[in-house]
């Protein structure tokens, strides 16, 4: 049986097929439920992506209380460091949140969101290709924040740009370098004005 784990409104939710709907008011409650951790870390010492990742699969869904400021080594890319405080939830938790897809020892995409306006991130260990498919997202979006056209800020290492007129189905290819990341933000056309 697979079960979901959604962050939505400052709760977690858990979901499966053949269960009904739980919600937990913090990560750390279901870890303590499941595993009987009180994880209360007192640093964040991220040398690379593969401690980025460690921490995303291991650290942050199971911390009681607010994770520490991290402290980024040289390795870890500018990108890579703003796709990463961002799934901390670091400049503020948002209205949902959902991890997208990833491997422990390889990549993390997430999403979230803030009103009509989604981050999607990603960090990596390898460098990679990865594909982000907005549709994902804008179906997650309530249908009365939903718009047709998107203007997408695009912050990954070595560029930022903002590409205009971005449709709900589009998808969008990034080279990743080793520990990097990107962070897109795609704002309704409105908003960005």
């Amino acid at each position: 049986m697979k079960r979901s784990l959604i962050w939505r409104e400052g709760t977690l939710w858990t979901e499966g097929p053949e269960e009904e709907p739980r919600a937990w008011t913090r990560p750390a409650d279901l870890a303590e439920a499941r595993l009987g951790t009180d994880l209360e870390p007192e640093s964040l010492a991220l040398a690379d992506g593969r401690d980025l990742l460690a921490c995303a699969f291991t650290v942050a869904p199971f911390a009681r209380g607010p994770l520490p400021e991290p402290a980024f080594g040289e390795a870890v890319t500018p990108a890579a460091r703003a796709a990463f405080r961002v799934f901390l939830g670091l400049d503020g938790l948002g209205d949902d949140f959902h991890v997208m897809r990833g491997e422990p020892d390889d990549f993390l995409v997430f999403a979230r969101r803030t009103g009509a306006v989604w981050r999607v991130g990603a960090f990596t260990v390898e460098a990679t290709t990865l594909t982000v498919r907005f549709e994902d997202v804008w179906e997650l979006t309530p249908p009365d924040l939903r718009a047709f056209s998107y203007a997408v800020k695009v912050l990954r290492d070595g560029a930022c740009a903002v590409l205009p007129g971005i449709a709900p189905d589009a998808r969008l290819f990034i080279d990743l370098a080793a520990n990097g990341g990107f962070l897109f933000t795609f704002m309704p056309e409105e908003a960005a004005r």
